[in-house]
Parts: structure tokens; C-alpha cells; sequence
């Protein structure tokens, strides 16, 4: 073939060669255009075989080295009353956990507590606070609602924490028999502070202290120190001084009702009277020979289980043999007790501690309460140790940790009984739908979580 095109091509120049000369330059252009035309096709498909093959190379180097859109976890902000953040890598395990405000705090007061959040998926973290708020007392039923707000570095893992961090916390409540409403939102990262990325924002939570409180104390300069304990002892003091009010009233009523119970089994048509002596719930529940009617076993009952009550909520047996000179005696002194003139003493040494500079002198108001030994050894445990000034940063910081401790501690002993009842629980179907009931009633999210405030 080829033999036969190059003879062919001699022949044909030989007779452009007899030709007319005005034929032979129109005829050579011809040839040429056609031989750089063929040049033109070589080089342009040579360059691109070049790029495809170059683009096919770094290509995937280029996906692996310089991704579009990284992925370095994401934030979750959990806020009932307390408001603390959850840092997550981009598995979903939380790597950090930061407080918000006062309450925050003292959910994370407990270092052991807080440590056990750590490397767990977000979604395990989030019902652990969800618990831990209902046993400090921050949850009520139809007073409360969660709001999560949640931010990424992709929106659409932003919306995969935001699902599996609703469904953690409302389940919770619902096991718990309680209708909770769980809010939840995504935003963009810049609502939790400047960063690039979640990996950024992360190492600053890491490097800054986990509690408020002890930021702020941290912060403080050494002579701000003896003015910033007291007010810190002040606000310490107010808490203790509430629980004290709390307890004394909900122990006032309590024994009232012990009374009552026991005065109408003495009164019952059916007490045995021996010698005609009407006899006590003590003497009933533990002596023998006695049959009971069944109207008077159910007084007997329902004693048992106020007095049962009063020793989980308050730690004092009043139902054994020897409960009842206990009863006596508590139920005499918190008789006697003026509530309102107890808030007026406290309040009035307060006050000197706040108004005067004075340090708040727990043994002044340990003699009001000298009535409850149990009582009066909680207050005395809870003022231990830190009635003195800090001199140093470093002490102020570790007295007010302490404080936030003492703190958290009385909250999760005062709501133990609470948290501790079993109820029925709550379908996810039947929370859906009370869910949806309130949805209806607001115009928008932020109306409905203010609805809660």
C-alpha cells in the first residue's frame, strides 16, 4: 500500500511538473495546507492525551490532599436552666465539654462526672446531662423543655448530631414517664466563636477551664481576691440558708401529717385499747397480739409508706421501735418553729455579711436550727473549711470549687426522692403527639422555647 501511494505521488509530480506554470503554485498550496492541516491534528491531539493523562494522575492526590469540604466534628449546646457545650470529633465522640453559666456548672462540678463524658458518642453524653438535671432538681414536667442547638463543619453532619441528639434526650425522658419537649436547631459555626473549624474551637475549650466559676476565679487578680471570695461565701451562704427554708417547711408538713395519721389510728373505732389506752402506730406495727381490722391496717399502711418518704427524702428514721421518740421530739421543736421569723434571723445575718464585710458565721445560725441534730450537722458539714479569706489566687480557686461541689451534692441529696420515683413511661407515639399539640400553639422555634422560660 504504502509502495503504491509513493509511486502514485511521482506521477503526480510529473505531471504538475508538465503543466502550465500558473497551475504548479496553486497546486503545491494545496499540498501544504494539507500537510500543516495533518501537523495541527498530531499536536492537538498530543496535548490532550498529555492533560488527560496528567489530570488522571493528580487528580485523586489533589481529593486526598486539599478536600473540598473537611470534616473535623461538630458542637452541641444542651441548655435546660444549665447550658453546657459538647464537642465532638468527626466519629461523633465528644473530646470536650464546656460550661456556660452557673447552673452548667455545677452539673460539671464533679470531676469524675464530667470525665465520664469524655470519648463517649455525643449521643450517650447527652442523656447522661439530661439525668443529671432531673436529679439536680433543674427538670420539671410542664415547667421545662431541652434545647439543642447544634453547629459543624458539614451542614449535613450537623443535622445527623442534631437527630441522634433529640431522639437521645427525648427517649430519656419518655423512660423516665415524663413529657420533657425536646427543641432542636442547627446553626453555623460562627455562633460558638471564631475558628475555622470544629477542631479550632475545640482546643480553645480544651486549653480554658471546663466550669465558669472557675474561669472566673482564675481570672482574678490577687487583690481582688478577699473582696471576690466574699461575695462568692455571700452567694454560697444565700444557697445553703434556701435549702434550709426548703427542708424545715417540707419537714414542718411532713411530721404535721405523721401526726394526723397516727392521731386517727388512736382515734379508730377499731384500736384494741387494752386497759382503755388507745395505742399508737408504733405500738400496733411492732407489738403482737393484736388483730387488726382491715380499715385500721390500711392507716397502718398508709403511715408507713409517709414515713418511708420522710427517711429516703431526710435520712431520719422515724419508723423503727425507737422512731417514735424521734417523732416526738422533731415534731415538738418544728411546732415551735416560726418560719418566718427563721428567714428574718438569716436574712438579717446576711445582710451583715454583705452591707459590713463581715464573713458569714454559720455557728450564728446553727442555734436556730439546734432543734434538728441531722439538720444542724449538714449546714455545720457544708460551712467546713471555708470561712477563711483565701490568700492566694490558687486557694480562691480551690474554695470555690469546693463551694460548687458542696453545692452540686446538696442539690442531687435534696432531689434524690424525686428523681428516684418510677413512673409509667411514655410512649414515643404519646410524646409525638403532645409535642405536635404544642408546636401548633407558636408561630416559630424561638417563641416556642421562650413559651418555657
Amino acid at each position: 500500500m504504502a509502495n503504491w501511494k509513493k509511486k502514485l505521488n511521482r506521477e503526480l509530480d510529473g505531471i504538475v511538473r508538465a503543466m502550465p506554470s500558473e497551475f504548479a503554485p496553486a497546486a503545491a498550496t494545496v499540498r501544504a495546507e494539507a500537510t500543516r492541516r495533518k501537523r495541527r491534528i498530531f499536536r492537538f491531539t498530543a496535548v490532550a492525551s498529555a492533560c488527560a493523562l496528567l489530570l488522571g494522575i493528580l487528580l485523586p492526590i489533589l481529593i486526598v490532599l486539599a478536600p473540598f469540604d473537611p470534616n473535623t466534628g461538630g458542637v452541641i449546646l444542651m441548655q435546660i436552666n444549665p447550658a453546657v457545650r459538647l464537642y465532638t470529633d468527626e466519629e461523633g465522640d465528644v473530646t470536650a465539654v464546656y460550661s456556660e453559666n452557673a447552673e452548667g456548672d455545677m452539673m460539671l462540678a464533679d470531676s469524675n462526672f464530667t470525665s465520664s463524658l469524655q470519648g463517649v458518642p455525643a449521643s450517650e453524653a447527652v442523656k447522661k446531662l439530661a439525668e443529671r438535671a432531673l436529679a439536680m432538681g433543674f427538670v420539671s414536667e410542664g415547667e421545662d423543655a431541652v434545647r439543642l442547638t447544634v453547629a459543624a463543619d458539614r451542614s449535613s453532619y450537623a443535622e445527623q448530631l442534631q437527630s441522634t441528639a433529640e431522639t437521645s434526650a427525648a427517649e430519656y425522658f419518655c423512660g423516665k414517664g415524663l413529657f420533657v419537649p425536646v427543641l432542636s436547631r442547627t446553626v453555623p459555626l460562627s455562633f460558638f466563636g471564631e475558628g475555622k473549624n470544629v477542631q479550632q474551637l475545640t482546643q480553645q475549650a480544651l486549653e480554658a477551664p471546663v466550669t465558669e466559676t472557675e474561669r472566673g476565679a482564675a481570672a482574678t487578680s490577687p487583690e481582688q481576691v478577699e473582696e471576690n471570695y466574699r461575695s462568692s461565701l455571700y452567694d454560697y451562704a444565700r444557697e445553703v440558708t434556701d435549702y434550709v427554708y426548703r427542708t424545715a417547711r417540707m419537714k414542718k408538713e411532713m411530721l404535721a401529717q405523721i401526726e394526723a395519721l397516727n392521731e386517727q389510728i388512736m382515734a379508730h373505732a377499731d384500736n384494741p385499747r387494752p386497759l382503755g389506752i388507745p395505742l399508737s402506730y408504733w405500738t400496733l406495727k411492732y407489738s403482737s397480739g393484736y388483730e387488726l381490722t382491715e380499715a385500721l391496717s390500711a392507716l397502718i399502711r398508709q403511715t408507713d409508706a409517709v414515713l418511708s418518704e420522710y427517711n429516703a427524702r431526710f435520712g431520719q428514721d422515724l419508723q423503727s421501735t425507737d422512731g417514735y421518740l424521734l417523732f416526738l421530739a422533731l415534731n415538738s421543736f418544728y411546732i415551735a418553729l416560726d418560719l418566718q421569723l427563721l428567714e428574718e434571723n438569716v436574712n438579717a445575718l446576711l445582710s451583715l455579711a454583705e452591707n459590713f464585710a463581715e464573713i458569714f458565721d454559720p455557728s450564728a445560725f446553727l442555734r436556730f436550727i439546734a432543734g434538728d441534730s441531722t439538720m444542724e450537722q449538714t449546714v455545720a458539714d457544708l460551712f467546713s473549711g471555708i470561712g477563711e479569706i483565701p490568700k492566694t489566687v490558687e486557694e480562691y480557686i480551690t474554695s470555690s470549687m469546693e463551694m460548687l461541689q458542696r453545692q452540686a451534692d446538696l442539690a442531687l441529696q435534696e432531689n434524690k426522692t424525686d428523681f428516684t420515683a418510677v413512673l409509667p413511661p411514655l410512649s414515643y407515639e404519646e410524646y409525638g403527639a403532645k409535642l405536635q399539640e404544642l408546636r401548633e400553639q407558636f408561630k416559630n422555634f424561638e417563641d416556642f422555647w421562650n413559651s418555657f422560660q
